[in-house]
């Protein structure tokens, strides 16, 4: 997932430095993460995966960091899951 993410800020975001080289709880606003930039890498990062964040994660801490990214879409995808399961 950490691959996935990294690619799609390198591909939307266009910071100064690669996101491989980020580390993971870095603060992607200080290193330059605009808020325009943040809707960009969420939505391309929504068609990657397939699924849409809840309305109640489409908030500046989700897109913190990459690590709280992957957060939030682990648990989206673990919420479809089970949604579909039922």
């Amino acid at each position: 997932m950490f691959a996935v993410i990294q690619r799609v800020i390198d591909q939307q975001a266009r910071l100064a430095i690669p996101a491989s080289d980020i580390s993971p709880g870095a603060d992607l606003y200080e290193i330059g993460l605009t808020p325009y930039s943040a809707v960009r890498v969420l939505l391309a990062l929504e068609r990657e995966f397939g699924i849409e964040l809840p309305r109640a994660q489409l908030k500046r801490e989700t897109m913190q960091s990459i690590e709280a990214v992957a957060w939030a879409f682990h648990l989206a995808m673990a919420a479809t899951a089970t949604h579909d399961a039922a």
